[in-house]
């Protein structure tokens, strides 16, 4: 059991989000954020230094039961804490308190980076800082399309706000580069002067986290408001890399929340294909899940979450291993990030519209995963930005990921060919820029799934995973790009069905088992997975009827 087990069963996590109007589910998901922090006891430590306690946070169930509540602790932990952790354990010590008061939720901590006007290129950020005479500084926003895009800065809840915000540095009229600085946002009540927060309406279908627009008209920092030295950089790039490298760290992080999202989201499906039954052609009751059309996503997705587990702990284990290139380290994660996200996107697409119109309905989650997913897809890092930018470092030679555990392996072979045809195309090209932008990056995402399809794979034996699993891994991989396989004689698509069919067979009979191994049946609350689950659910429900009318007594749902 977690130590979130009891937690998800609180008031606070049974009350129905749902019913609540847009402010009363801020409120109440920056209450849930708080209790996923606190239940987790993570410190300065634990932040600083990536502990195991940091990592398992992000893959714990409850993470997925409130999506706005997920984003708003990934935010104060890992981009806010974690960035000020690293000047508060070096060159700033004052900043300790700070750290601790946003790890205990005192203060709210945000993190003001990308611009509406720039998107994914934030190296050339508008917002600038000037430094005065005084020694402090002039924070401006110089165009609407500069301010800063989606972080929630407005008051909530009565907690004082605080925010890393990166604008260029000015000093004497050079401009330095890009630079954090750590602002006062509001009081909880009211924004501090100079500063504008403008409240955007609520992304679609997902739980609303108050993303805003922020700008600052002249705002007057201390001296102390700068993270780090006002020195100018032979490698201005390179130093702003370093500074946003929890953005790195969210990749990898944020990704891993795609394992409990596949085990609820199986788990949910699964336990209504049990219940519900249809009338079979011999005219006896049949539950759906004996039909292949709900087998096969429901295994696959459950076999994608014990896979994943497996890479995430290797992933985790080069992403802490200071003795690879920085670049490498960020690679696996992009890699695991653009392969997690794949996964889950699928796979709750494919088991929601399985659960017909239920599937459509926020209560029972499935919808919201796919919202929310879409979501991480973005944060802290585009999938494929992350992809089209390690394709060209591959190309180029700058570094290399590391190589496969199963080199012959069919997973192994496709990765190296495609990188193999991507590297042939540029090279036989006058202009490799060219030929890269016109043939290389449309295929730049497949490129890096099929990376991370390995890498995975490798994981998963290695990690001693259950054969059929793996298998139903394999084949879902390779199903991905199927032309290929058959193209290079390795299977042919009757092989490939029957493959699958013989993975499945092995896996289904322990279904049971599997869904118990994922523990995360204290996590779920869809109203669908029992007939005693529907009941409950549909007395909370509105009636309308006349005075005349009796409510039925609740039948059961077994041949609805």
């Amino acid at each position: 059991m977690t130590s979130t087990s009891q937690l998800c069963r609180s008031d606070l996590f049974e009350k129905r989000s749902e019913l609540l109007n847009r402010d009363a589910r801020v409120v109440l998901s920056y209450e849930r954020a708080k209790a996923i922090g606190l239940a987790h006891g993570i410190t300065l430590h634990d932040t600083l230094h990536l502990t195991q306690k940091f990592w398992d946070m992000h893959t714990d169930p409850i993470m997925v039961l409130d999506g706005a509540a997920s984003t708003l602790l990934t935010i104060q932990y890992n981009l806010v804490a974690g960035t000020l952790a690293q000047y508060a354990a070096t060159t700033r010590p004052d900043l300790i308190s700070v750290v601790e008061d946003i790890l205990r939720w005192d203060v709210i901590g945000q993190f003001c980076l990308t611009e509406l006007g720039r998107g994914l290129d934030i190296f050339r950020m508008k917002t600038s800082a000037t430094l005065l005479p005084t020694g402090e500084f002039d924070l401006h926003t110089p165009l609407p399309s500069d301010a800063k895009f989606m972080p929630p800065t407005v008051p909530v809840k009565g907690l004082p706000c605080v925010a890393i915000v990166f604008a260029q540095l000015y000093v004497n009229g050079e401009c330095r580069g890009p630079r954090p600085f750590l602002v006062n946002m509001n009081d909880g009540y009211h924004m501090c002067n100079g500063v504008t927060s403008k409240l955007l309406p609520p992304r679609g279908g997902s739980i609303p986290v108050n993303h805003a627009l922020t700008s600052f008209h002249h705002v007057c920092l201390p001296p102390s408001a700068l993270l780090g030295d006002l020195d100018k950089s032979n490698r201005m790039h390179r130093d702003f890399m370093c500074s946003i490298w929890r953005v790195a760290v969210g990749s990898l992080a944020l990704g891993s929340i795609a394992i409990p999202d596949l085990q609820m989201s199986s788990y949910i499906a699964a336990r209504y294909f049990q219940r519900r039954h249809v009338t079979s052609v011999y005219g006896n009751p049949s539950p759906i899940l004996s039909y292949r059309t709900q087998q096969l996503p429901l295994l696959h997705a459950i076999a994608q979450a014990f896979v994943l587990r497996a890479l995430y702990k290797w992933a985790i284990e080069q992403f802490m291993d200071k003795n690879l290139d920085v670049r490498v380290r960020h690679g696996v994660a992009a890699c695991c990030k653009a392969v997690m996200v794949q996964h889950a996107q699928l796979a709750n697409c494919a088991l929601s519209e399985r659960l017909g119109a239920q599937g459509l309905f926020e209560y029972n989650r499935l919808s919201n995963f796919y919202s929310e997913m879409r979501g991480i897809s973005i944060a802290e890092g585009d999938i494929l930005g992350l992809s089209m930018r390690l394709v060209a470092d591959t190309l180029a030679r700058t570094y290399a990921l590391p190589l496969s555990t199963h080199p012959d392996g069919p997973l192994a072979l496709h990765e190296i060919s495609l990188f193999d045809e991507a590297t042939e195309t540029v090279a036989s090209s006058s202009d490799f820029t060219q030929a890269f932008m016109q043939y290389v990056q449309p295929r730049c995402q497949l490129m890096v799934e099929s990376t991370g399809h390995r890498m995975a794979h490798d994981a998963a034996v290695d990690q001693g995973v259950s054969q059929c699993l793996v298998d139903l891994y394999l084949i879902n991989a390779i199903k991905t790009d199927a032309a290929w396989y058959v193209e290079r004689g390795l299977f042919t698509r009757k092989a490939i069905v029957r493959m699958e069919e013989a993975a499945l067979s092995a896996a289904l009979p322990r279904l049971d088992e599997l869904l118990a191994a994922m523990k995360v049946e204290p996590y779920v609350s869809s109203p669908i997975i029992s007939d005693e689950c529907w009941e409950e659910f549909s007395k909370t429900l509105p009636v309308y009827s006349s005075p005349q009318a009796e409510v039925p007594a609740q039948p059961s749902l077994l041949l609805e």
